[in-house]
């Protein structure tokens, strides 16, 4: 059997997913433009690889934690160690907002969009509760997708448990909440689920991360299935130029499959064009570039072409300026912010709740 701790490809993913959501973003900021109309017209599908990102989790916590969180010591010190990766940067990032808002209120600065800054949406924000009742699209906004892991985390015990006495049922758990959230959608008369961020955003992560720990427990067997040279490959390019072309709910699914070929490829240990491109040696800034990208864009995007007084076509020139300063922003956040305070916080965690000595080392999955 190959070495399936290996995830070359689903961490070359994440990155790529990353900048795809950074590009989305980045394309609105300049929508007053015809490349921009262009672009927001033919990457709004780049919002579904926040779904990759699911899978990936789903897939990435199985290997780390299966049959490890069994009580509740262990599920506490697991639940921690999510919160100590996930946590600090989102704070840091809300608070950064958190002060533009007071700046703006005391006419210090001025937006376009006041009600991006609503302070009703605070608790929410703070308790990681966006994703089922937060304001749409508010503070650092891409940050509804960490209320939705921490949904997905807080179910994987029970996930787990049901997984131990048969693993087939939870390949039913991903068909069940797919499901639910369909019938859901028809009934209630919303947007296709695929849709669904600040109103529904933690159930539409469900199936997705449920898929992704479906497709740990049954490693084996995918890593046996018939393997089609450049699938992956082709399928993302097809995805990456055509998926605006898509429905939504069809978009999801390509999503998915895209996953899946991932994993598939990761377990049977195969190269691809992929891998051999290396993209998961800049995986560990996934985090970092998807949480930072906006406030980098308020700061130089909107602050910057204020300040210089550009045109809207003088503007674009802060496009890759931007793309450098999160770069930048994301290494450095990652090493001396990201990486210090989870070890310091999941160190003192140990500590006082598990043993006097120094915990492990956090792995690199972890660290995701």
């Amino acid at each position: 059997m190959h070495d399936t701790n290996a995830t070359r490809h689903q961490d070359g993913l994440r990155i790529i997913a990353a900048g795809a959501v950074v590009v989305l973003h980045y394309s609105d900021y300049f929508r007053d433009v015809p490349v921009g109309r262009f672009l927001v017209a033919h990457t709004w599908h780049f919002n579904l690889f926040v779904d990759l990102f699911f899978v990936v989790s789903g897939f990435v916590i199985a290997r780390q934690y299966f049959g490890r969180v069994n009580d509740t010591a262990s599920i506490g010190r697991f639940l921690w160690r999510r919160l100590a990766r996930i946590y600090p940067l989102h704070l840091a990032t809300l608070a950064f907002y958190v002060a533009l808002a007071g700046a703006l209120h005391f006419g210090a600065a001025r937006t376009d969009n006041p009600a991006r800054y609503p302070l009703s949406d605070l608790p929410a924000q703070f308790l990681l509760l966006h994703a089922f009742i937060g304001e749409r699209l508010t503070f650092n906004f891409p940050s509804w997708s960490l209320s939705a892991e921490m949904f997905c985390y807080l179910l994987f015990p029970l996930v787990a448990l049901i997984a131990q006495r048969r693993k087939e049922a939870v390949i039913a758990l991903v068909v069940v909440t797919a499901l639910a959230n369909s019938l859901w959608a028809t009934a209630a008369g919303t947007t296709p689920w695929a849709d669904w961020i600040n109103q529904g955003g933690a159930f539409r992560a469900l199936p997705a991360f449920n898929l992704g720990v479906a497709c740990y427990l049954f490693r084996d067997r995918i890593a046996h299935w018939p393997a089609i040279p450049g699938a992956l490959a082709a399928s993302l390019a097809a995805f990456i130029a055509l998926g605006s072309m898509l429905p939504a709910m069809t978009a999801l699914v390509a999503i998915y499959a895209i996953a899946v070929l991932a994993v598939q490829a990761d377990c049977a240990g195969r190269e691809t064009l992929l891998s051999r491109l290396r993209f998961d040696r800049w995986s560990p800034l996934t985090y970092s570039c998807y949480m930072l990208h906006i406030p980098v864009a308020t700061l130089v995007i909107t602050f910057g072409s204020r300040l210089l007084s550009l045109s809207a076509h003088e503007r674009l020139i802060l496009a890759p300026a931007a793309i450098v300063v999160l770069a930048f922003a994301s290494v450095v956040s990652l090493r001396t912010f990201e990486t210090p305070l989870r070890r310091y916080l999941t160190e003192a965690y140990d500590r006082r709740a598990i043993r006097p000595g120094a915990s492990p080392a956090i792995s690199r999955q972890e660290g995701t």
